[in-house]
């Protein structure tokens, strides 16, 4: 029998609130981030598929839904389990006032929104059989037992260290109990065909990200920053990877067709920090108003989030669990685990990869792992006499402006440096 994770005597009817106002708020949200995308002077011609899926249309199949929060929770097992993954990680300015609500102290706007979707019975969000958050920062721990009033949720433990020797078989286990959890909920067996099958496909979506970021950086001009999101993260939002494949390899080709007589004179940045997250695509706005480009990133909504393909020697159930582990919690660039070895080293690896001019970091506000990694990074880079800028903000656009000029001050100064 499975044990529960959280105390069944203190459950509560989950909290609901059908407020047309708050719907329509989000709605404007939505398309007012759309308008601006749809003034970009290039697109990719299939951008719409992509959009839909962002708004929610392939949560309207019958297909089971387990819902995901953060980069770290292997979605194989997921799909291996005949589901679809959806990332509820929710960007919605319009729904940190509703979050607001059941949380009213200090808690950042990416928990807030989240639990805000949660609260309108009409959200496709609801639809979910199933619920996977990591322990990766107290507002995730403690939201796990908050939505597992509103389906059955599972709270993975992830390891203090990126110490694999140490700790690898311990969450080899805990994908495993994951697994075994999904399992209760879903009635399907996890067979190791299945889990090979699923892997594949994964790394398929891996390779051709990478890809699409590698022809990118070589020519920005060919695809914004912005569209480039908003093609990764809707493979997150409950796509079958099937159909989204040759969709996105469109894009790709897209890209790599591109030629242009101009050289691109536009600072190159790294972007690295918090999750960035659609329609809050704030920070990403203003650098392409502002004259840079984004060539290579570490968010963990951007390309990190297809950095690494599961790699693994063995095809055993064990053996594969253990390479699960290994690309999502061991080679991960959150800041959530003791060192920040890892995020330094793949900043300083990206930069030098793309040959970019600085880096941006983007701090959002009340999200402390991000705000206290800042201090190291930025004292590493001034070292290194790379150019450096610390944004921080939340999802509001009060202060669009004050940023927009911030930026542009940085980026003047950006290849003065000796």
């Amino acid at each position: 029998m499975r044990k529960e994770q959280f105390d069944n005597r203190y459950r509560i009817e989950p909290a609901h609130a059908d407020n047309p106002g708050v719907r329509r708020r989000a709605e404007f949200v939505i398309a007012q981030q759309k308008q601006l995308q749809a003034a970009l002077s290039r697109r990719p011609a299939n951008i719409a598929y992509f959009e839909g899926l962002l708004s929610g249309a392939a949560l309207q199949e019958g297909v089971p839904k387990v819902g995901c929060f953060c980069n770290m929770v292997p979605v194989e097992i997921v799909y291996a389990l005949g589901a679809r993954p959806v990332r509820l990680c929710c960007g919605n300015a319009a729904l940190v006032q509703s979050g607001e609500e059941a949380f009213a102290g200090e808690v950042c706007p990416l928990a807030k929104s989240s639990f805000g979707a949660f609260l309108d019975p009409q959200n496709p969000v609801n639809r979910c059989n199933a619920i996977v958050l990591p322990t990766s920062c107290d507002a995730k721990r403690k939201l796990a037992e908050v939505l597992s009033d509103y389906a059955p949720t599972f709270a993975l433990n992830l390891p203090p260290e990126q110490d694999s020797a140490r700790y690898c078989k311990a969450a080899a286990e805990e994908i495993g109990r994951m697994a075994e959890f999904l399992r209760g909920i879903l009635g399907v067996k996890l067979r190791t065909g299945a889990l090979l099958d699923a892997i594949e496909l994964c790394r398929k979506r891996t390779a051709l990200v990478r890809s699409l970021q590698a022809a990118r950086a070589t020519r920005p001009a060919s695809l914004s920053i912005r569209d480039a999101y908003v093609v990764i993260q809707s493979s997150f939002a409950g796509a079958d990877l099937r159909e989204w494949l040759p969709e996105a390899e469109k894009v790709l080709k897209e890209v790599e067709a591109f030629e242009t007589a101009r050289k691109r004179l536009r600072p190159r940045m790294v972007l690295t920090g918090a999750p960035i997250i659609w329609p809050n695509f704030k920070l990403l706005n203003l650098i392409e108003e502002s004259g840079a480009d984004i060539v290579a990133d570490t968010i963990c909504t951007g390309f990190q989030s297809c950095f690494d393909a599961v790699e693994y020697d063995e095809k055993s159930k064990d053996a594969l669990l253990r390479a699960l582990a290994c690309r999502h919690m061991f080679a991960s660039a959150c800041p959530c685990f003791i060192s920040q070895g890892t995020r330094l080293s793949r900043v300083l690896d990206l930069v030098r990869e793309f040959k970019a001019d600085g880096v941006i970091n983007y701090g959002l506000r009340l999200c402390q792992l991000f705000d206290m990694e800042a201090y190291r990074l930025s004292r590493l880079l001034k070292a290194k006499k790379i150019p450096f800028m610390n944004m921080r903000t939340d999802y509001s656009l009060e202060d669009t402006e004050q940023l927009r000029v911030r930026l542009e001050a940085f980026l003047e100064t950006v290849g003065e440096a000796p």
